[in-house]
């Protein structure tokens, strides 16, 4: 109850990058019910609990690498997941998120064996292994995994883009127009109206897209001539707007720098788009190989009027296809011929 009361005179603290008044205040332990009070206390408990485990893993040179990964959002795994997921599949998200997998890496310093990478000759961390391995490279296993990666996404946007331009479109209201508000004695309807679509897309029907997967990517010239190959096109020739996405599947501790790596290379695109009359939006995306999804993906659906339940759904969705795919990755590091899952 102390740290609550403390908490009463310290006031309201803006916590990481978002600007003040991005989150709400929480409730004043002085001013709270004795059922907030109750709540508040299990509350800070918790947050104790994970303050100090946190402490513990910053120390850990392997263990808590996780402590130092910006950009990415927590990977929530409740017991429906767990009874869901097979025992190999629960070993390697854990294992793996800790890097403690029998890497040569890691046998060589537990039992001094071999370090070096059965396909290429480079020690093999699970860093390399994942997603530095060259031969790997080469034989597109990285690509492979992106691409299942890909295919998640690219269906829900473009599921998306389909239910948009199937409605009528209807231009926007003020918010004070007389029919947003029941009058003084009138009843509340039974069947209210459906709630407005949301987001960038809802502000036009002729929406196109284009996605780099099966066949080779031209990016549409009435847009912008360029060789370049984003992973995925949105555009409206009424709104001359453009949404241009990349896909990395970096290395979690890499995402900051797969974030502002795909940006510099797709400006000079946006810039040319602009000069033609278009309204042109970079987005890059990231998830990591180990299945943890960045923020800058979730603001890109998020844009986009993806939300609610149908958010979550994606995110675990193209979070399931990463982990998934680095597991099979991870099993055939030994074999030299690549044999991918479909």
């Amino acid at each position: 109850m102390a740290a609550l009361r403390h908490s009463d005179i310290v006031g309201h603290v803006q916590l990481g990058r978002g600007g003040f008044g991005l989150t709400a205040s929480k409730p004043m332990w002085r001013k709270a019910s004795t059922s907030e009070r109750r709540k508040m206390v299990v509350e800070e408990v918790r947050r104790q609990e994970e303050a100090q485990r946190t402490a513990k893993a910053v120390s850990l040179a392997k263990q808590g690498q996780w402590t130092r990964w910006e950009g990415l959002e927590k990977r929530k795994l409740d017991w429906r997941d767990l009874w869901g997921m097979e025992a190999s599949n629960i070993s390697f998200i854990i294992r793996a998120t800790n890097d403690v997998l029998p890497s040569p890496k890691n046998l060589h310093q537990w039992y001094g064996e071999d370090p070096t990478c059965a396909l290429c000759p480079t020690p093999a961390t699970l860093k390399h292994i994942l997603t530095g391995c060259k031969t790997s490279l080469t034989q597109g296993r990285y690509t492979w995994r992106h691409n299942q990666v890909l295919k998640r996404l690219a269906a829900v946007l473009e599921s998306k883009r389909n239910a948009i331009n199937s409605l009528p479109f209807k231009a926007i209201t003020s918010i004070t127009a007389p029919s947003a508000f029941i009058r003084e004695g009138q009843k509340k309807p039974n069947n209210p109206p459906a709630k407005p679509e949301v987001g960038q897309l809802s502000m036009a029907r002729d929406w196109k897209m284009l996605v780099d997967i099966g066949q080779r990517l031209i990016f549409p010239a009435e847009i912008a001539a360029t060789t370049l190959r984003p992973d995925v096109v949105i555009w409206s020739p009424s709104l001359k707007s453009v949404y241009i996405t990349e896909l990395t599947v970096p290395w979690e501790s890499s995402v900051e720098e797969a974030y502002e790596r795909k940006k510099l290379r797709y400006t000079e695109l946006a810039a040319d788009a602009q000069q033609r009359g278009w309204k042109a939006k970079v987005y890059p995306m990231e998830v990591g190989c180990r299945g943890f999804v960045a923020s800058s993906t979730i603001r890109l659906l998020k844009d986009l009027g993806i939300h609610g339940q149908a958010l979550r759904q994606t995110i675990r969705s193209i979070s399931e296809a990463a982990e998934r795919s680095s597991q099979w990755i991870w099993m055939k590091r030994k074999d030299s011929c690549w044999a991918h899952r479909s």
